[in-house]
């Protein structure tokens, strides 16, 4: 078995020698399965995750966007409720519109969303409900990242990268959506602990069928999870061509049953997605310079994000986002220079197994990148490449498992104090309850029309979600230059609202105005409603992203 030089003694002259080193991770992996629990469902479903549950509950073909009438909110409420089943051929026969809905304008595969279509019926449609799998699945990824470590290294590099993975405020954040990242990651830690396993430890035959077993689920499943994540795979490859050549045509046979599995999804589903899915909002149109300028903003936003601020980015000034990216660069490539200076000879193997699963996703990401003419790599704050994340991580194990015994206590600490407290004061610092503030301003007894300047899925749905099916609640959402005109349509009718919320979002999504325009847009409604109601309140609605930043304004009939 492999192990760093420094990390089988654990004794001797340590700086802090009341607490074990395994005491302490083990605690922190306790810990960061307890801030899960505890916050599984206090936050509000994001923009994208009110998709996942509308593809889940099969209705997203079902969906259109809301016409540039009032139309009631209560209209749409079916779309986010479970469907009903009477039997076994019910259900199966629900699984048609989830792919039709699929691979109608989604890039991603259908694994997760398969899997919330089975988990669903048993758990409902709350927050809690919809997040408890994924939930459930971080713990897997945290076992994985586990197994990892100890086929890598030993028991305590183990409990180091399950520690790392399980506070990192990336994953942590990442961990409680209802997307398909943190399964992403699940498949990605189970993948690596089975080819590290086999390539490390050479397990008995019996054992050995089963490591492959488990491998051959994990790449297919990775795939059919997150397409990306066989850049991962890949790297996987290049670790068993540097460890385990001897048995190359055993992974060929893992491989080949991955791709039968898969093949179904990959014969019927991809092409209809690479057909229907808008690619082009990834290309970049810009001068050499520019696109270069680019790439490098690229792997430091993934790297600040993923290795240090988390969810944290979608308040930070881009500015301060890349000096952080820039600060984990430089560690990581002292990282590598530390590890080269002190594994170069004794252990070459380890050395570049621990290099390429910890450098190559992320390069071979960049590379697609460039040579696609697309900007991926820090899309959507990182999420975009959450694969490489497992392999960063077991990058710093390797280090910090390297250090000199008075030092890797301290280290340990000082990173898991910083990731728990970006975790803790997440949880208790930054507001996620936009959309419940607006359900607190509906009334059961007044019509009320909420006036919307987006038609965005994500907007639209969310009002579905968290405003009571019962209140008497129109909606008119139309894109922002055309919501004067819309609204002036309908305040001349004969029977008034006795209520109107003006709901102005700050990022319309489609059709955004310029800021002039959009003042202007402000002035025409505010003068319309003006003239009919009397504004009684108004908010700011801040929450993390641009996407959930409103102002909203209430008016009521005079008399």
């Amino acid at each position: 078995m492999s192990q760093p030089p420094n990390s089988t003694n654990s004794k001797g002259n340590e700086p802090i020698p009341n607490i074990r080193t395994e005491w302490i991770l083990m605690a922190a992996v306790a810990i960061s399965c307890l801030i899960r629990v505890l916050y599984v469902g206090a936050r509000e479903l994001w923009y994208d995750e009110v998709l996942s549950l509308l593809l889940s509950t099969t209705q997203r073909t079902g969906y259109t966007n809301p016409p540039d009438i009032p139309i009631a909110l209560a209209n749409y409420s079916a779309l986010l409720q479970l469907p009903s089943f009477t039997g076994a051929t019910d259900f199966i026969a629900g699984i048609k519109p989830l792919l039709q809905g699929l691979v109608g304008r989604e890039p991603h595969p259908p694994l997760f969303f398969l899997s919330q279509y089975l988990w669903l019926p048993l758990t409902g449609n709350q927050e809690i409900s919809l997040r408890s799998l994924n939930l459930l699945l971080s713990l897997g990824a945290i076992l994985g990242a586990y197994g990892m470590g100890k086929a890598l290294f030993n028991h305590r590099s183990g409990l180091l990268l399950a520690a790392l993975l399980g506070l990192n405020p990336f994953f942590w954040f990442h961990s409680l959506n209802v997307r398909m990242y943190c399964p992403t990651v699940l498949w990605v830690t189970l993948g690596g602990w089975a080819a590290l396993q086999l390539c490390n430890q050479r397990p008995s035959r019996p054992m050995r069928l089963v490591w492959y077993l488990l491998l051959t689920i994990s790449v297919v499943a990775g795939v059919l999870t997150y397409y990306l994540s066989a850049l991962w795979f890949f790297a996987l490859g290049c670790v068993v061509l540097i460890k385990d050549r001897k048995h190359w045509w055993h992974y060929i046979l893992c491989s080949l049953g991955a791709a039968g599995l898969a093949a179904p999804w990959i014969y019927w589903g991809l092409p209809q997605q690479l057909r229907n899915v808008d690619l082009k909002r990834f290309s970049t149109e810009s001068s050499l310079v520019e696109t270069i300028t680019q790439h490098i903003q690229g792997v430091l936003e993934v790297l600040g994000i993923q290795l240090l601020v988390g969810d944290w980015a979608t308040s930070l000034p881009l500015a301060a986002v890349l000096g952080m990216g820039a600060f984990v660069l430089l560690l990581l490539v002292s990282i590598i220079w530390h590890l080269w200076s002190l594994l170069n000879k004794e252990s070459p193997a380890l050395l570049l197994t621990v290099i390429v699963l910890g450098c190559l996703p992320l390069l071979l990401m960049l590379g697609s990148d460039i040579l696609s003419g697309k900007s991926t790599l820090a899309w959507g704050f990182g999420r975009s490449a959450i694969f490489i994340l497992p392999g960063l991580l077991l990058l710093v194990t390797a280090w910090v498992m390297n250090l000199s015994i008075n030092w890797q206590k301290p280290v340990i600490l000082a990173i898991l104090l910083i990731y728990l407290g970006l975790n803790v004061s997440d949880m208790v610092g930054r507001n996620r309850q936009v959309f419940q503030q607006i359900a607190e301003t509906t009334t059961a007894s007044d019509s009320t029309l909420i006036a919307m300047n987006s038609k965005a899925w994500g907007h639209v749905l969310r009002l579905v979600y968290y405003l009571p099916n019962d209140a008497p609640v129109d909606l008119l959402a139309t894109n922002p230059a055309t919501l004067p005109e819309a609204l002036e349509s309908v305040l001349s009718g004969s029977e008034p609202y006795g209520r109107v919320l003006w709901l102005e979002a700050n990022r319309p999504v489609w059709k955004a105005p310029t800021e002039s325009e959009a003042d202007a847009i402000r002035d025409d409604v505010n003068q319309l409603l003006s003239a009919q109601y009397v504004p009684v309140e108004r908010r700011e609605l801040v929450g993390t992203m641009d996407l959930d930043r409103f102002s909203l304004r209430i008016y009521e009939k005079e008399g």
